[in-house]
């Protein structure tokens, strides 16, 4: 009797042992799986890379950064320098998507809006820097990039709501808050003012491109790292190697699920930026026309005469800011302004999806790549 209930007890007593190894290996996977994050993923060997020696590149997949998705790859001689680099550049991100943030109450962008046209507003040394790059640029393209465009695209936001065009009233009213001439910067102690309240700033077209460039340079800061490549939301700088990037159809890019499936051209950069703007990927639908969230700063109307400009520049924060300057001054003043500025190029795409038409800098050509 006492053999038969050993028989019987054995097998569940088995049992219950080999289910608890499995569910503590299963905890052990998931723990190792949890410290194995965005910077220790996709590890790989390859000596396919400037030096012919040995490395490993890291890629980071994509992640959530600035309400889009970003993406970084890291070739270094190893996987510390490699993983030190991918952590150092999404430092960086951090920190400056703190400053300068359009949608965080406690950014310095956020504290300028709010107190400005009171007081002046001390800032740190990175947003003064881009504020001053921004004012450049208006300057530059004449008042058709401009980081006051705030109540012009808070106008449109509602416009779309409605479902209706605006009124005379309300442009007049609203462009009343915009002018790059309506910031005050004050060198000596860092400070901004806004001239007008109501102004406010907005420095979504260039954010991105100038985050990037502290993030490239935080990874050549890392010994051993030989490339990298960094985009976030579209815009990309990349430095070691010859990296292949593609531009998308704009007239294919809506209908494919996979942007993969609509790059019709690719270029080949190195120690480069490059930065593209469209009316292709966000808009507003008003009435069932489509209309593109760049604004015309001057006509206070979308800025619809170019579906997709390419801008490549030294860095991501000019190709940045150019691709938006661009698309709002057309095709013929936005080359006429990219052929005057140095190592900057153009390739813009207009037309129909029936009839593409492709208008570029004299310079460009040099760095398109058989598909």
């Amino acid at each position: 009797m006492k053999n038969d209930t050993i028989n019987k007890t054995f097998p569940i007593i088995a049992t219950l042992i080999v289910i608890a190894i499995i569910i503590l290996c299963a905890i052990r996977i998931l723990s190792l799986n949890s410290m194995t994050t965005d910077t220790t993923t996709n590890v790989s060997q390859t000596t396919n890379n400037p030096t012919n020696a040995t490395t490993v590149e890291l890629d980071s997949g994509t992640f959530l950064a600035m309400g889009t998705l970003g993406h970084i790859k890291i070739i270094a001689d190893n996987e510390t320098h490699a993983i030190n680099a991918m952590q150092s550049a999404r430092a960086e991100l951090n920190r400056l998507d703190k400053l300068i943030s359009t949608y965080r109450q406690d950014s310095e962008l956020s504290k300028i809006n709010k107190f400005a046209a009171i007081k002046p507003v001390k800032v740190s040394n990175e947003t003064f820097k881009l504020l001053k790059l921004s004012i450049k640029f208006s300057k530059l393209s004449n008042g058709n990039f401009d980081i006051t465009i705030t109540p012009l695209i808070n106008l449109w936001k509602k416009l779309a709501k409605e479902n209706r065009l605006p009124t005379k009233k309300e442009i007049e009213q609203a462009k009343k808050y915009v002018g790059y001439d309506k910031i005050i910067l004050d060198d000596k102690s860092q400070t901004v003012r806004l001239k007008t309240k109501g102004t406010l700033l907005n420095v979504n077209a260039i954010a991105k491109g100038y985050i990037i460039d502290y993030m490239i340079n935080a990874t050549k800061k890392i010994p051993g790292v030989k490339a990298a490549l960094i985009e976030i939301g579209g815009e990309i700088r990349a430095f070691g190697k010859d990296w292949i990037i593609g531009i998308e159809n704009p007239f294919e890019a809506t209908e494919k699920g996979n942007p993969l499936q609509a790059v019709k051209w690719k270029i080949k950069i190195n120690n480069q930026a490059v930065a593209t703007s469209g009316n292709y990927r966000r808009y507003v639908i008003i009435k069932g026309k489509q209309y593109s969230h760049i604004i015309n700063p001057h006509t206070a109307m979308p800025a619809d005469k170019i579906p997709s400009v390419t801008i490549i520049a030294p860095t991501t924060a000019n190709a940045d800011a150019l691709a938006t300057a661009v698309s709002v001054l057309g095709v013929k003043k936005g080359l006429n302004l990219i052929e005057h500025i140095d190592n900057t190029e153009a390739f813009i795409v207009t037309g129909t999806k029936n009839n593409i038409q492709i208008y570029k800098t004299k310079g460009f050509d040099k760095y398109l790549t058989p598909n």
